[in-house]
This record gives C-alpha cells, sequence and structure tokens, in this order.
C-alpha cells in the first residue's frame, strides 16, 4: 500500500510547483516598464527644433522660435515668442504666453496662457488659450476654447470653438458649433448644420 501513495505524493508535490512558477511567470509578465526620463534643453541660446520622436521634452528659459517635426511627443516650456508644430500627436503646454501659433500636424493639442493667433490645418487638434487673439481652423473635428478674442474663422466641418467673448466669428463648412456666451459678436455663416450661438448679434 506504500508504494501505491508514494507517486500520488509527487504528483501533488509536481503540480504545486507547477503553479507557483505559472503564478511567478505571470506577476512578473504585469511589472511596469521603468518611466522614460524627459529631455531638458535651454532655450536661451536661440531656435529650438524638436525632431526626435517619443520623446518628453521640458524647455527651461524664455524660448524665441520652437519648431516641433516629431511625432508622438509632449512638450512643456515656460514661453515662446513663436510655436510651430507640424508633426502629429504633439502634446504642448505653455505656462505662459507664446506668439504666433501654427499646426499642422493631425491630433495635437496646444495650451498656453496668451496668444496673438492660432493657424490650425490639420484634424483632431484641441486648442486651449484663455488670451487668445484670433483663430483659423481649417479640417475638420478641431476644438479651441478661449475666454476672450477678437476673430474666429472657421473653414471645414465638426470644428467645436466656445468663447466667453468674441469680436466676429465666420464660419465656411458643415456641422460646425459655435459658442459665445457675453458680448456683442458679428456672425457670417455659409453652410449646413452650423450651430452659433452668441449673447448678441452686431
Amino acid at each position: 500500500m506504500t508504494s501505491t501513495t508514494l507517486p500520488r505524493a509527487r504528483t501533488t508535490s509536481l503540480a504545486t510547483s507547477l503553479a507557483a512558477v505559472a503564478l511567478i511567470g505571470a506577476t512578473a509578465a504585469v511589472l511596469p516598464a521603468p518611466a522614460q526620463a524627459a529631455v531638458t534643453l535651454d532655450c536661451t541660446t536661440g531656435p529650438v527644433t524638436l525632431a526626435d520622436s517619443t520623446e518628453d521634452y521640458v524647455l527651461t528659459g524664455a524660448c524665441t522660435d520652437v519648431t516641433v517635426t516629431a511625432s508622438v511627443v509632449t512638450v512643456s516650456l515656460t514661453s515662446a515668442t513663436s510655436l510651430t508644430v507640424t508633426g502629429a500627436n504633439v502634446e504642448v503646454t505653455a505656462a505662459g504666453a507664446v506668439g504666433p501659433v501654427a499646426v499642422t500636424g493631425a491630433n495635437s493639442s496646444v495650451e498656453a496662457a496668451a496668444a496673438p493667433v492660432v493657424r490650425v490645418r490639420a484634424s483632431n487638434v484641441d486648442i486651449e488659450i484663455p488670451a487668445l487673439g484670433k483663430a483659423v481652423l481649417v479640417g475638420s473635428n478641431n476644438e479651441v476654447e478661449a475666454a476672450k478674442g477678437t476673430k474666429a474663422k472657421i473653414k471645414g466641418s465638426n470644428n467645436e470653438v466656445t468663447y466667453r467673448k468674441l469680436r466676429e466669428v465666420v464660419v465656411r463648412g458643415a456641422n460646425n458649433t459655435v459658442k459665445v456666451r457675453t458680448g456683442t459678436t458679428k456672425v457670417r455663416v455659409k453652410g449646413a448644420n452650423n450651430v452659433v450661438r452668441v449673447h448678441r448679434r452686431g
């Protein structure tokens, strides 16, 4: 009877060991990859071009001209005299003001305190700038959110623009949405299914 019970004991021990190995393997498989360190660049020496994709950039100092040709990057900076984004999937955050902003890379976003003008020729771009002078959108599925501005010009479809106060808005295209909460706004609209809601029309 002793000889018949030994193999069963070994089988149970083997099964327990295999289960433990499988558990360890599963635990190791879900460990997160180490975070990638950001690339820090001094902006005070002159214009900066960011060309390496899949990086995180931190720009120190007051920047002059910043150009982002890379894709799949995040950029943090204090301020810039101009900002140009040609790469796709770019996220730019500025603590202060940026000069003229031009975005031609899709699926990108720009957040800053102020800008005199933003020109977007792309799709799926988000702009969040409280003090935004002029916004020009050419494309589709773009979003602009600002507090106060002089003019917004929209050409394309499915764009959404929200201002607290805006002097003038021009819309050409279809299925665009514009909302202005206060003040008097001059409105010109051409196209189908556009929704323009302003506090008072000028």
